[in-house]
């Protein structure tokens, strides 16, 4: 029953990951030369390595935890998909990498390292704006409720700030999209939020469903 319980909670990423793979990648892939597939190969294992660690080490003991893990692990995969995670070895292990990342930096081409200059020139429902501060709202939902050491607002917010981070830097050895520092402003002022929203509804909302659902399976 346990192990039933863990494979649901992975069926869902694996559903999107099939699906991303086939509208987005198909063509790709068949044309793909060999080091490009190791390279997504690789990526790709590594995901599901850690979302497996995860899943065993975690328990699924209401219907709850079952979907909030699920939701989990399809979110991050999104989120990976979205910032350029699965191109990121293939770009890594093309000659002279770290030399284009340095050209890159020096000559500000397609970098910024100012605080605000983005979103200066933009209205605040613009959609980039939007979408960066949303990216990881749920992030901070998820994180106090999946982690223990990760339930008070400074620790959530600083551990989004370290997601949002690493993905400017991993956006920067693929050159997938523009690294901005204020990407990481919007990312983690939505974190903080998400947190807000989740201290706001888990004594009203989310730790009554949660210990509903135990006593239902427990009974």
């Amino acid at each position: 029953m346990g192990i039933m319980k863990k494979i649901v909670v992975i069926v869902p990423v694996l559903v999107v990951s099939c699906i991303y793979a086939y509208m987005y990648h198909f063509r790709q892939i068949q044309h793909a030369s060999n080091k490009r597939l190791v390279a997504l190969v690789v990526s790709v294992l590594l995901f599901y390595a850690w979302a497996a660690i995860g899943i065993i080490r975690r328990k699924q003991d209401s219907f709850f935890n079952i979907i909030l893990q699920s939701g989990f692990y399809v979110y991050i995969f999104s989120v990976l998909t979205l910032t350029g995670y699965f191109v990121l070895f293939n770009q890594v292990s093309a000659h002279g990498w770290w030399q284009k990342i340095l050209h890159r930096v020096n000559l500000r081409d397609g970098v910024n390292l100012e605080p605000f200059l983005f979103m200066k020139g933009m209205h605040l429902l613009n959609y980039e704006v939007v979408g960066n501060f949303i990216m990881l709202l749920p992030l901070g939902i998820f994180l106090p409720l999946l982690y223990n050491n990760i339930r008070n607002f400074f620790t959530v917010t600083f551990a989004a700030m370290l997601v949002s981070v690493s993905i400017e830097l991993m956006q920067l050895a693929t050159s997938y999209r523009i690294t901005d520092i204020d990407d990481v402003i919007l990312n983690t002022a939505g974190a903080a939020l998400g947190f807000i929203i989740y201290s706001i509804a888990y004594p009203f909302l989310i730790k009554p469903l949660h210990t509903s659902q135990e006593r239902r399976m427990y009974n």
